[in-house]
């Protein structure tokens, strides 16, 4: 995963530095293509990056419903995620009424 958002954004890195040399060159149709390439590059990234936080979810979510009272820290290295995602997580499932607001003060 992590791979395919390093390759977004050096789709979108490219973009932009073609783009720049292009109209510094007064090339405004490769600059345009250029500007499209910046903009898959980071739609790219940005999709991925929504799918790694939901499959974040889903694996904190199936945690906590077996172990309801399990500490952040224990749940990050059992799921082998950073304690900030699972943070993130946590308070992701308790906005949206997956959790009980309990559940965001085992932090």
């Amino acid at each position: 995963m992590n791979r395919l958002v390093v390759g977004s954004s050096l789709v979108a890195a490219a973009g932009a530095v073609t783009a720049i040399v292009a109209a510094v060159q007064h090339n405004y149709g490769i600059c345009s293509i250029a500007l499209f390439a910046v903009a898959a590059g980071a739609v790219g990234a940005y999709l991925l990056s929504r799918f790694q936080d939901a499959a974040n979810d889903r694996a904190v979510l199936h945690r906590l419903r077996e172990q309801p009272q399990q500490p952040v820290d224990a749940l990050a290295d059992e799921l082998g995620l950073r304690r900030a995602a699972v943070q993130l997580s946590v308070h992701r499932l308790v906005r949206s009424g997956e959790l009980p607001s309990n559940a965001d003060s085992a932090e």
